[in-house]
C-alpha cells in the first residue's frame, strides 16, 4: 500500500471529513494528471457542473533525504511531499473545514510503509479559473525508506 492510498483510506474512513467534502475524495491514480473533470470525477459535481467541496490527493516523486543511509543493505531514506487539494464553488469556509481535517487525521501518523507524515504548509486562497472552484492546497512531509 502506497502512502498516497494510505492516507485516501484515513480520510475516507472519516464520516466527520465525508459530511462536509459531499464531492468525496480522490486521488491521483483516479483522476490522472488532469485531475478534477465533470467527465473523469462526475461525483465531484452537482447536476447543474458546480463542484462540490471535496479533496484530491496527490504524491509527488521521492527525493533522498540523506537521514538514514546502510551501504550494507542498500537502505536508504526518502521523502515525498502528499498534497491535499481543496476544492469548493465560492468562498473558503469548506475548504477551511475540511483543510482542519485532514490535519486532525494525517499529522505526526505514520502511513503504512512510511515513518511518518507530517504537515509541511499550506497554499491558501486560490481559484481554479479552469473548474471556476476555490482551492487551497496543503502540503504532508512523508518519509519512508527504499
Amino acid at each position: 500500500m502506497s502512502a498516497l492510498s494510505a492516507a485516501k483510506a484515513i480520510l475516507e474512513a472519516d464520516t466527520t471529513l465525508l459530511a462536509t467534502a459531499t464531492g468525496g475524495i480522490f486521488d491521483y491514480d483516479e483522476t490522472g494528471r488532469q485531475g478534477l473533470s465533470r467527465t473523469i470525477t462526475p461525483a465531484a459535481f452537482d447536476s447543474n457542473g458546480i463542484i462540490k467541496p471535496c479533496v484530491l490527493l496527490k504524491l509527488c516523486d521521492a527525493v533522498p533525504d540523506a537521514q538514514l543511509a546502510d551501504d550494507a543493505s542498500q537502505t536508504v531514506s526518502l521523502r515525498e511531499m502528499l498534497e491535499a487539494w481543496f476544492y469548493q464553488d465560492t468562498g473558503y469556509a469548506d475548504i477551511e473545514t475540511m483543510r482542519d481535517r485532514v490535519y486532525v487525521k494525517l499529522q505526526a501518523v505514520q502511513l503504512t510503509g512510511t515513518f511518518g507524515c507530517w504537515w509541511a504548509g499550506d497554499v491558501r486562497g486560490a481559484r481554479d479559473t479552469e473548474l471556476d472552484a476555490s482551492v487551497e492546497r496543503s502540503d504532508y512531509l512523508v518519509r519512508r525508506r527504499r
